[in-house]
């Protein structure tokens, strides 16, 4: 036992080492850690306390590192409302983690010296099986969330990676495997707990429909600290079907064309993603709410008209369905979004994209999920904060930087990206796969929302406490109109 804990000390040791944690203290550090220390009942992390360090690891990318005042570990809204009071005071930015899953860490936010508030020990989950909703902390991760409500043979549409927290995930739109069905994750808000910027805790954020507008679809982007969501949760078939469709990767336009021909016609129990992942071939991943003798009648013209070389099937519980072969570990990231119209891709964007995939140097994923004749769609462009509405498919590229060739990948991602979207795509992106380097990312992620999402930021957080690259902004000359 002594010598396990001992590698893992040397193990800590190193990665402090590599990260360089800077020994300076922040301005006004000392004042704050009295501040804190008379307040917080959680436990807090400053730079020399050896827990940093992994409070830093947990955070997803790689690629981007920053080094905060202080981790803040909140167990209730107390503590929340506490630490957001004290930053205010001494003017430290203060930024809510969930999951550090922020594909460029802005839940470390984007500079040194900010105050973290991670959510992590706030992590209960009420279910009402009779109202059908549930009433979740954001400190749960998706695996928490999903294996609570199996448990009573109920689902909620997220997305697949166990490590996700639910507070960004569902704030900032939310895409998953049954959304076809239930509608993204933001559209089954049914109310918010929210610590505002002045330390006012809103139990209730409906009651502010402004306020409860925004959450939902830009409710991570600095409106302040949500510590609980209730949600519309959905009972779900005890009996759901896997399948995977394999095909050679000069099948891709045939595969392309018959989906953009089905797609909006596949009933909202089936959704599909085509999933590239090398360049030798590549499947469409296919979810059914239903036996496979149910999803049959659903799927055999796809099956009949693509022509895959191999086809694999599961049946069972949703919950090992949507989270099989999920990981989360940390790696150089960069990721890019596209939304694309109806009829879907054409024959030349397809053919860009196979080029992009055949030609990349470095380790990638590419997904593309059909919205198509869903949920989503039947949901206004304005109902909410999250405008992305209409589309036949929501698609990422991420993509996974080796030291060999970094560069040449990060510039070769970007040089394709600004084409593609230009030609082959509509101009807009998911907010929830952020990405530092987007021009116009405010219309790009909020669309013609932008302009009202800033006045609500006006209102609610006027002294900009809660900021980074990329969250709303007090100001703007942008306009998305």
């Amino acid at each position: 036992m002594f010598s396990y804990i001992y590698i893992i000390y040397c193990f800590i040791s190193i990665v402090h080492a590599f990260l360089h944690i800077p020994n300076y203290k922040c301005p006004g550090e000392e004042t704050l850690r009295k501040c804190l220390g008379h307040r917080i009942k959680g436990p807090i992390y400053y730079r020399k306390d050896f827990a940093y360090k992994s409070d830093l690891l947990l955070e997803n990318n790689a690629r981007v590192v920053y080094f905060p005042v202080a981790f803040v570990h909140p167990v209730d809204v107390f503590d929340v409302q506490s630490a957001i009071k004290c930053g205010a005071k001494l003017k430290f930015t203060v930024i809510a983690r969930s999951g550090g899953h922020s594909f460029e860490s802005y839940s470390i936010g984007d500079r040194d010296c900010t105050l973290i508030v991670d959510l992590r020990y706030m992590n209960k989950i009420i279910i009402d099986v009779t109202t059908q909703t549930a009433k979740i902390e954001t400190g749960n991760t998706l695996d928490t969330l999903y294996r609570s409500l199996n448990e009573h043979v109920f689902a909620f549409p997220g997305g697949g990676c166990s490590s996700i927290g639910v507070g960004g995930i569902i704030l900032g739109g939310g895409n998953g495997y049954i959304m076809r069905k239930f509608g993204m994750s933001c559209d089954n808000i049914l109310d918010a707990q929210i610590v505002l910027a002045n330390g006012t805790i809103v139990n209730h954020a409906k009651k502010y429909p402004d306020l409860f507008w925004a959450l939902r679809g830009a409710g991570n982007a600095g409106y302040g600290i949500v510590t609980t969501l209730t949600i519309k949760i959905y009972p779900i078939q005890k009996i759901v079907t896997s399948m995977a469709f394999t095909y050679d990767f000069d099948q891709a336009q045939l595969v392309y064309s018959v989906i953009n021909k089905l797609g909006n016609s596949f009933h909202q129990n089936f959704t599909l993603m085509i999933d590239h992942r090398n360049k030798t071939m590549f499947q469409i991943r296919g979810y059914y709410l239903g036996s496979l003798n149910e999803a049959k009648p659903h799927i055999q013209e796809l099956i009949k008209l693509t022509k895959p070389k191999d086809e694999s099937y599961v049946e069972g519980e949703w919950y090992n369905a949507v989270l099989e072969n999920t990981t989360g570990t940390r790696n150089y990231y960069k990721v890019k979004s596209f939304y694309i119209n109806s009829p879907g891709l054409s024959y030349e964007g397809v053919e860009y994209l196979m080029k992009f995939i055949k030609n990349f140097k470095c380790t990638f994923w590419v997904g593309i999920i059909l919205i198509g004749g869903g949920r989503v769609n039947e949901i206004g462009r304005n109902e909410m904060a999250f405008v992305h509405r209409g589309f036949m498919y929501v698609q990422t590229i991420e993509a996974v930087l080796d030291e060999n060739n970094y560069e040449i990948c990060l510039k070769d991602l970007d040089n394709f990206s600004l084409v593609f979207q230009k030609n082959y795509t509509s101009s807009e992106s998911y907010q929830n796969s952020i990405d530092r380097k987007l021009d116009n990312w405010q219309c790009r992620y909020y669309g013609e929302n932008f302009g009202k999402l800033v006045k609500i930021k006006q209102k609610y957080d006027p002294n900009n406490l809660f900021n980074w690259n990329q969250s709303i902004p007090t100001n703007t000359e942008t306009s998305c109109y």
